[in-house]
């Protein structure tokens, strides 16, 4: 599936255990002109993680160094992590033409909607069906033990807090059927671009008759 929408950014944040992950997935096969945004952390890689496609695993250290650099648009710190996403995504999506897809806490996407035009930006908040459900998705990652599950949870909670800097808010209770919405979402967007261009050059031919 393609759209005529180019240089967009997309945002999808969630609280932990939301599904966001998941939906970014399902999304990019879903959408041929997007690509990820693939961010840098400095957390140890999980058994079923790849370097350089689900991130950029460095050190500490490094990490701070690139940040020195202003190399990264938007960092954050999670559970004593730092994660980043670097400037350079965005210039890569840009020459190939492609929409960037980012998946990032608020924290990230605040910082970016204050360097990047709001024009430019389609961002989404993907909230659970209810805490209890939220509970249950963490406990089946099976990730965590049950303090960090707690924890996890009082995070999440703070996190929800922060859907109304969202333009679109969604409930996942349905993984294809919230990718579908996006879809829409963006699809819907990118009809507007469409319709504006073409009366804004019907304007410029009435006023210059």
């Amino acid at each position: 599936m393609n759209t005529d929408l180019k240089n967009k950014i997309i945002i999808i944040s969630s609280p932990s255990g939301a599904g966001k992950t998941t939906l970014c997935k399902l999304l990019l096969k879903k959408m041929k002109n997007i690509s990820l945004s693939i961010s840098y952390t400095s957390r140890g890689q999980r058994l079923n993680e790849v370097n350089g496609k689900d991130y950029n695993f460095i050190k500490r250290d490094k990490f701070k160094s690139l940040n020195k650099k202003n190399f990264f648009i938007e960092t954050a710190v999670n559970f004593g992590n730092f994660y980043g996403s670097p400037y350079k995504n965005i210039h890569n999506a840009k020459k190939s033409k492609k929409n960037l897809l980012f998946d990032i806490d608020w924290k990230g996407a605040r910082k970016i909607r204050k360097k990047i035009n709001k024009n430019d930006i389609i961002d989404f908040f993907i909230l659970p069906p209810s805490v209890k459900e939220l509970k249950k998705r963490l406990i089946k990652r099976g990730r965590d033990n049950s303090k960090d599950i707690d924890l996890r949870l009082s995070y999440a909670l703070q996190e929800i807090s922060h859907y109304n800097e969202y333009s679109y808010v969604l409930i996942n209770q349905n993984v294809k059927q919230t990718v579908e919405e996006i879809i829409h979402v963006i699809k819907y967007k990118s009809i507007l671009e469409k319709n504006k261009k073409l009366t804004d050059r019907k304007l410029k031919t009435l006023i210059n008759f």
